[in-house]
């Protein structure tokens, strides 16, 4: 009997024991089974690798084109700046870029003067194409611009150190030009000028120019053309000096 009992006990804890060992005999068979190999897989793991090294070249290439940039802003700051700093300094003077800043001066110092002459004219038949002989004398009338200038090529210029000397050629005329349909002969008949026709009015103009240009002359033009442009040279100048201006010592002569 106790032979029984003991061989029913060890075959219970045999049974025991194998069913601890292998609790689930299908499970154990699936978990031991490796799954296929799938190359797909690999594959596609692969893929982000690519994209990233394309994203460091992207990186890089930003970058380098930030820095490019930030290159160029600096570059156009510093150029910038440094005109800014020329312009604030002003210019140097010198004889030549005086000269070409004066070169305006004509149009600057060029004066008009408009005048009205009276000529009379003894024992005349023919006045330059006018039939004269109905008239014991004739009284002329007729009016006229000159013009005066100072001749920019004809200024001279001396630029020692910090001193400027600018000396002034003398005005000369321009120009004197009579008006063609302003002479007039005096009827003393109605007390009054009437407007003549002369058919040799060339003729007329340069007999009677000298006449106006003394006369214009001696009231000034030529002066007050030379002044004109001595009132223009010194702001002229100092405007090309700019910032440099106080240290200039400018003589006009």
């Amino acid at each position: 009997m106790q032979e029984n009992q003991n061989s029913g006990r060890m075959d219970t804890q045999h049974l025991e024991r194998v069913e601890t060992q292998n609790p689930n005999p299908a499970t154990t068979s699936q978990q031991t089974q490796r799954p296929p190999y799938n190359n797909s897989h690999r594959t596609n793991s692969s893929r982000p690798v690519q994209h990233r090294k394309k994203n460091k070249k992207q990186l890089a290439m930003q970058r380098m084109l930030i820095v490019i940039g930030i290159i160029l802003a600096i570059f156009l700051i510093i150029f910038s700046m440094g005109a800014s700093w020329g312009k604030g300094r002003g210019t140097k003077l010198t004889n030549d870029n005086i000269a070409t800043q004066l070169a305006s001066i004509s149009e600057i110092s060029r004066t008009n003067y408009h005048y009205t002459n009276i000529a009379k004219f003894d024992d005349v038949d023919d006045f330059y194409g006018f039939d004269a002989s109905n008239y014991s004398s004739l009284t002329i009338s007729y009016d006229g611009v000159i013009t005066a200038y100072i001749d920019p090529e004809k200024i001279q210029v001396e630029v020692k150190g910090n001193s400027v000397t600018v000396t002034l050629p003398e005005a000369t005329v321009l120009s004197n030009e009579i008006t063609e349909n302003s002479v007039a002969v005096y009827n003393s008949n109605s007390g009054s000028f009437e407007n003549i026709s002369l058919t040799d009015f060339a003729g007329f103009e340069t007999s009677q120019q000298p006449a106006a240009q003394t006369k214009a002359t001696t009231n000034g033009l030529l002066f007050d053309a030379s002044d004109r442009a001595k009132a223009a040279i010194k702001p002229l100048i100092e405007s090309l000096a700019g910032a440099r201006k106080d240290k200039y010592t400018i003589t006009i002569n």
